[in-house]
């Protein structure tokens, strides 16, 4: 059965293009814990499947660690999106350009420090490829990064101030590399 008060955070959550992940990050412990939502959405999946269903929206579960909702009749790509795609293409160009390992990314413990993103934002080429997408014009690379991806849990920041991929984050990533490579091989 559906709880009502988690059936609420969830929907306010997903209808504003939030992720709910599988683990959520414990600043105070410093630590990954198992997340009460994703819980909730995956114990009563089916109705919660058939409840977006109802309004238009297609409930996704993607890698068994997180969900995302999608609309049933909408575009497959959004300016937001796009806008996400392009923080994740400037995050993982500058990742493999400094020869980080790619789990610097995705280990809590570890994350992109703001030292690199005022490299990031030093480089030209990489803010000329934001502001194409229309970012960075009256923000900072580090204020993007709060609004589009910790805000919809595709990141979150660390005890020590790193941003790291979340499981949705990492899921989104990987199919952005795979697509990327897939495109270079073809």
């Amino acid at each position: 059965m559906i709880n009502n008060t988690q059936s609420q955070k969830l929907y306010n959550l997903l209808i504003n293009g939030k992720m709910v992940n599988k683990r959520q990050y414990d600043s105070k412990g410093n630590q990954l814990e198992e997340n009460p939502l994703y819980n909730e959405l995956f114990t009563q999946l089916d109705e919660y499947s058939l409840l977006y269903r109802r309004i238009g929206y297609a409930l996704v579960h993607k890698e068994s660690s997180f969900f995302f909702i999608r609309e049933l009749a909408g575009e497959e790509s959004n300016e937001a999106a796009i806008k996400v795609q392009a923080l994740f293409i400037i995050i993982g160009r500058y990742m493999t350009e400094k020869g980080y390992l790619f789990e610097v990314l995705s280990d809590y413990r570890s994350g992109l420090s703001p030292e690199n993103l005022v490299m990031i934002s030093a480089e030209e080429r990489y803010l000329d490829i934001l502001q194409t997408c229309k970012l960075c014009k009256s923000r900072t690379v580090e204020e993007e990064l709060d609004n589009h991806l910790v805000n919809r849990g595709l990141m979150f920041k660390n005890s020590r101030g790193n941003y790291v991929l979340s499981e949705a984050g990492l899921g989104f990533f990987n199919e952005l590399t795979e697509a990327y490579t897939g495109s270079i091989e073809a």
